[in-house]
């Protein structure tokens, strides 16, 4: 283990056989760089975390973890933390979290997003630096001297103090710049001597902007960690790598929970259209006129023609996409479909004879209008410039205009919730994450894709990189003892359309749910395929855990909802235990992490294979066509519900003395015909997969909690 030799440490040891060849493929794989792409499927409580010191032996460059949710942060921040605290190395590690979790005057920002709040604050604080720096008649201003600072009101403030002090103003040619100031700098310094989470960041700061001390920090450390969309959104791909200084060359990407990695390129590379913003790219359009004026725009002929046609063409736009979005919004039912882009094209573009000409006019008076300065809304790029929701619209058609020729790309119209509250969109998706994904690890040393799910790995080589043996792979078998565990899946069961309302079927299906909630002490979830399905069975796992003297949860419609369903789901554990209703993929069933107590058993009931609708039956047609048959429909369709699935099941066992039962309430999931899934599962599962009916099942588990608990005694 060439990576853990050179720090000296291994805080796995346990785990120490299982991990061998992932920290010495790792260590290969970015030692040798070339663009190679490691792909790891690993079981929760593998260590994978550990092989950020396999990359440091090796990596001739800073390595960048990407993660979709801050929580994971804290996992890296403590796997450096052992390194310095069993080493004589001391890598430097920040990471980069969103304003909207780092900003101290978020809760001031009434009725105003975040980022527009900051742009505003921002451009105060500039402007107040400018006058002192005058009255002072010096070369620098440093507000970290100032002694005659005003404490002022919040909800009332001429500027944002801790911007303020994380600045300093200098005169050149009579006219005022701004650099870090010394201040901020030292606090870097200082905050480089110990790890402290985003939670412990904001209070460290000692007044200086934490987002600041975040992007100094970012371009002197070896590791860094942030979002998804840092890397893979088309905003931010280019200017992240200019904006930290990283070289290409020399970068190695660490991609967390690489499962998600797919569909988060595809959420982030979907550009979408909504009221509000048409409504502030009218507000940006009156603000342009009215700053530029008629006088202006005549100063250059050239210019002021092909903007005079970019305002019309803008002006003629903006109406016709809120009519064409209001007139769907009161004829749709809630849902997504496909629009209708014929339709749509020629209603919005009537009058305008060559439509590249006219976007490209637009085109013109949106960089105008971020030049000004005069955008305003939800949205800013890494400079801390706040996007104009006018380009956000012209690059929205221009979208859609890709799609016209290029079938990677959907468009779709959709609508949520009723009444007052109804609100429908416009989407242009890009359905093929390959292409974008590509074009971030064929142009970096090393790419090291990590995952408990990431089964099969050959189909999921595919859907990201779009082309087979482009990486190296390594699939991992269970660490954990394997008496820990049972691992069953129905024989009759299913929730196959044909099937699922037969009585046969039905008891069976209520027959395992029964066994697992009633024999499996402690807490139990079941994850069904829809909320539809759930409520279907809500009243048999009602009764279920009555007898078994256990309470119902059930997963909340409001994300904000979940913490307190869980603290009191995870105190029920302590107490007997508590049954949880939930959704396969759904917010309960991933990302999660049920340690100990928290839970002893799952049942996945169904396989979740998405909704077949004509969404669904188009980015099947495009898989098939680039992949043939079998491969297409198992990457757009069936890899999802298999991951789904996993995810699900992954909640019981997170670490090597916990025990658990987990359920595949399914016969797909052992059978090898066209629509069984178990020649896809991991290699561990297919072959510790006990295929059981209802009644058996409850026999399983009662002997296997039996075996548990006379362990436990001896």
């Amino acid at each position: 283990m060439v990576g853990c030799v050179y720090l000296d440490y291994f805080p796995y040891e346990s785990l120490r056989p299982y991990q061998d060849a992932m920290l010495d493929g790792v260590y290969d794989a970015v030692s040798v760089g070339d663009h190679v792409v490691f792909m790891v499927d690993a079981p929760t409580g593998s260590g994978k975390t550990s092989c950020i010191s396999a990359a440091l032996a090796a990596a001739p460059g800073k390595i960048v973890v990407v993660v979709r949710t801050v929580s994971q942060i804290d996992i890296y921040l403590d796997e450096i933390e052992k390194i310095w605290s069993n080493t004589r190395h001391r890598p430097q590690i920040s990471y980069m979290v969103g304003k909207l979790k780092t900003c101290p005057l978020a809760e001031e920002f009434k009725g105003e997003s975040v980022y527009a709040g900051c742009a505003r604050m921002r451009e105060w604080t500039k402007n107040y630096m400018s006058n002192k720096l005058r009255q002072s008649q010096g070369r620098v201003y440093d507000p970290s001297r100032d002694k005659t600072l005003p404490i002022e009101t919040p909800g009332y403030r001429t500027f944002c103090p801790y911007y303020l002090m994380s600045r300093e103003a200098f005169d050149l040619n009579g006219k005022a710049h701004f650099r870090h100031s010394g201040l901020l700098l030292d606090v870097a310094d200082e905050l480089r001597e110990e790890i402290r989470s985003p939670d412990e960041l904001l209070h460290s700061c000692k007044g200086v902007c934490p987002y600041e001390i975040m992007s100094v920090s970012a371009r002197s450390s070896d590791v860094v960690i942030m979002n998804y969309s840092h890397i893979f959104s088309p905003d931010f791909q280019e200017v992240i790598f200019d904006w930290l200084e990283l070289d290409r060359a020399s970068l190695t990407l660490f991609v967390d929970e690489a499962h998600n990695l797919g569909d988060a390129v595809r959420a982030l590379n979907t550009r979408r259209l909504t009221l509000r913003m048409i409504d502030l790219a009218e507000r940006e359009m009156e603000r342009y006129e009215a700053v530029m004026g008629q006088a202006r725009l005549q100063e250059s002929r050239l210019e002021a023609s092909s903007r005079l046609k970019g305002v019309e063409v803008i002006k003629t736009l903006l109406p016709r996409l809120r009519k064409y979005i209001l007139s769907r919004q009161s004829r749709m039912q809630e849902g997504e479909e496909l629009l209708d882009a014929d339709l749509f094209r020629t209603f919005l573009y009537q009058d305008i004879e060559d439509i590249d000409e006219g976007l490209s006019t637009a085109s013109e008076v949106v960089v105008a209008v971020a030049e000004l300065k005069l955008a305003e809304g939800d949205r800013e790029n890494l400079q801390g410039e706040l996007e104009p929701n006018l380009a956000q619209v012209i690059l929205f058609l221009r979208d859609m205009e890709v799609a016209e020729t290029d079938q990677a790309y959907q468009r779709r119209i959709a609508t949520s919730g009723t009444g007052d509250k109804k609100r429908t969109w416009l989407e242009v998706n890009n359905i093929d994450p390959a292409p974008v994904i590509r074009r971030i690890v064929d142009n970096i040393n090393a790419t090291v894709m990590l995952s408990g799910t990431l089964s099969p790995l050959d189909a999921y080589e595919l859907y990201f990189l779009g082309e087979a043996e482009r990486a190296r792979k390594i699939s991992l078998l269970n660490p954990f003892p394997a008496e820990n565990r049972l691992l069953m899946a129905a024989e009759k069961a299913t929730t196959q359309l044909e099937k699922r309302e037969e009585a046969e079927n039905r008891r069976e299906i209520v027959g395992h749910i029964e066994a697992t909630i009633e024999k499996v002490p402690g807490n139990v979830a079941v994850f069904f395929t829809s909320y539809s399905m759930m409520n279907q069975y809500r009243k048999v796992c009602h009764q279920a855990a009555k007898r078994a003297k256990k309470r119902l949860y059930l997963e909340p419609r409001g994300a904000e909802d979940v913490p307190q369903v869980l603290d009191e789901f995870f105190r029920d554990g302590r107490r007997g235990g508590a049954v949880l209703l939930g959704v396969s993929g759904g917010k309960l069933a991933e990302g999660i992490d049920y340690k100990g107590e928290a839970l002893s058993g799952v049942v996945v009931v169904g396989l979740p294979l998405g909704f077949y609708n004509e969404i669904q039956r188009e980015i099947n047609a495009y898989y098939v066509r680039k992949y043939g048959q079998k491969k297409g429909m198992l990457i757009a369709y069936t890899l999802p519900a298999i991951n789904r699935a996993l995810q699900g099941a992954g909640r019981v066992i997170r670490d090597a003395s916990e025990m658990g039962v987990i359920l595949f309430c399914d016969r797909r999931f052992v059978t090898r015909d066209r629509n069984g899934v178990r020649r896809y599962l991991p290699p561990w599962i297919q072959e510790e997969l006990i295929v059981t009916d209802a009644l058996k099942c409850r026999d399983l588990i009662e002997a296997k909690e039996d075996e548990w608990k006379k362990s436990r005694s001896a």
